[in-house]
């Protein structure tokens, strides 16, 4: 399909190149908590000059800015990710931190982690003998987390407004940020101003050309968060386009549950100065694999639908054990959204209290008042946890578990 203004190509420039000619590749839709500041809709593009991926039409950057700020789910230790607080999630943090240890020995220097949510890889940084460290994040909470851990500083900020820095950033740590991010050339741009002329930047992203050989739940990687579709060789253009000289890059895999794991693409780059013209061959294999991914996430929903059907969900009374993305993408997409649904609930917090087409969420206790009724699991990816979770709770209910190999 040719360039689609309608779905906003027009609105929104290539993150990675700022070209704005673009071809759509799909078109996601989201049902969201109610008065939730992100999109509930948007198409997936392939950008005609570089290759990068993206998501277009979008809200304003404040919306992403409230977002983070106040429903930030990293500050919860135990359940967002991030913290180390799971021991998959530890142990990912850990490898991430000997990474970082590896590219510069001086223990002394001054490592900034923005977007650092819980502070779990300042923690680790802290452990490997790193003693100038600080982490930045939009949500109060997780700063305030972060001050907590030993020899770390906790400091509120965003891209758009990073605090003022007693000493020069030397070491600058973007590790799952730039996927988030409306502004990307902007954010790029914007870390110069805390760094030392020296300094060098660690930045690790989704690896967007593997989505299809780590495919879990369908679309899920076409989330209302990640909104930037990155391959190694599309981070590497980023960078080299805002002047950045590119010491090394690759791929790696990290746990993203006890059972499951993620592909990433990292870069390793160091701030010139005068910024260099950079020429690069677009990524032309990108797309291809994005629309193979589309593909899997398509066959794979359809089979979600048929468990649906099995199961007798449409029309029936239940309650859905989860509000994150997956259960956003099934209620938009499977017949999940034809059931009646009499409650939603979560591990997390964050969505007490709010509702979801009109539907409460409640507390995962309050479920006491409903035995009869089924829970199902709205995640694909951690359905076995949230059984036993369910369980811990002493909750008799019957549970439903939609993913398409579940027992």
């Amino acid at each position: 399909m040719g360039f689609d203004p309608v779905a906003g190509n027009d609105e929104r420039p290539c993150p990675v190149c700022g070209a704005r000619a673009a071809d759509t590749l799909h078109h996601r839709r989201f049902v969201l908590p109610d008065g939730h500041p992100l999109a509930d809709g948007y198409s997936v593009v392939s950008c005609r000059d570089c290759g990068g991926a993206y998501a277009t039409p979008l809200p304003p950057q404040e919306a992403y800015d409230r977002f983070y700020r106040d429903d930030s789910k990293y500050a919860d230790l135990a359940t967002g990710t991030g913290s180390g607080a799971q021991s998959w999630d530890d142990q990912r943090l850990n490898e991430t931190a000997c990474t970082i240890a590896a590219m510069t020995a001086d223990r002394t220097a001054h490592i900034v982690d923005i977007g650092c949510g819980a502070g779990g890889l300042l923690r680790r940084l802290a452990a490997l003998g790193f003693s100038n460290l600080t982490g930045i994040d939009p949500a109060p909470a997780c700063a305030a987390v972060t001050s907590a851990i030993a020899g770390v500083r906790g400091e509120i900020g965003s891209f758009s407004s990073l605090p003022q820095l007693s000493k020069p950033a030397e070491f600058v740590v973007l590790s799952h940020v730039l996927e988030h991010v409306r502004d990307v050339g902007g954010a790029i741009d914007a870390i110069r101003a805390i760094m030392s002329a020296s300094g060098r930047v660690y930045a690790e992203v989704p690896d967007a050309a593997r989505y299809a050989d780590f495919l879990v739940a369908p679309f899920l990687d076409f989330n209302t968060e990640h909104i930037n579709h990155f391959s190694e060789s599309t981070l590497r253009h980023l960078f080299t386009s805002h002047g950045w000289r590119v010491l090394d890059s690759g791929t790696k895999t990290i746990a993203s549950s006890p059972v499951a794991r993620y592909p990433c693409a990292w870069i390793l780059a160091e701030a010139v100065d005068p910024m260099p013209a950079v020429l690069r061959e677009p990524d032309r294999i990108l797309r291809l694999e994005l629309e193979r991914y589309i593909a899997a996430s398509e066959a794979l929903l359809a089979r979600v639908t048929d468990r649906c059907v099995a199961l007798d969900i449409p029309g029936r009374d239940v309650i859905v054990w989860g509000t994150g993305q997956t259960t956003a993408i099934l209620l938009a997409d499977t017949p999940l959204a034809t059931a009646q649904i009499r409650a939603f609930t979560d591990s997390n917090p964050i969505y007490f209290g709010r509702t979801i087409a009109g539907v409460g969420v409640v507390r995962p206790d309050e479920l006491r008042a409903m035995p009869d009724l089924p829970i199902v699991i709205g995640s694909l990816l951690h359905g076995a946890e949230i059984a036993a979770t369910i369980s811990a709770h002493g909750l008799t209910n019957p549970v439903l578990r939609l993913d398409p190999y579940a027992p």
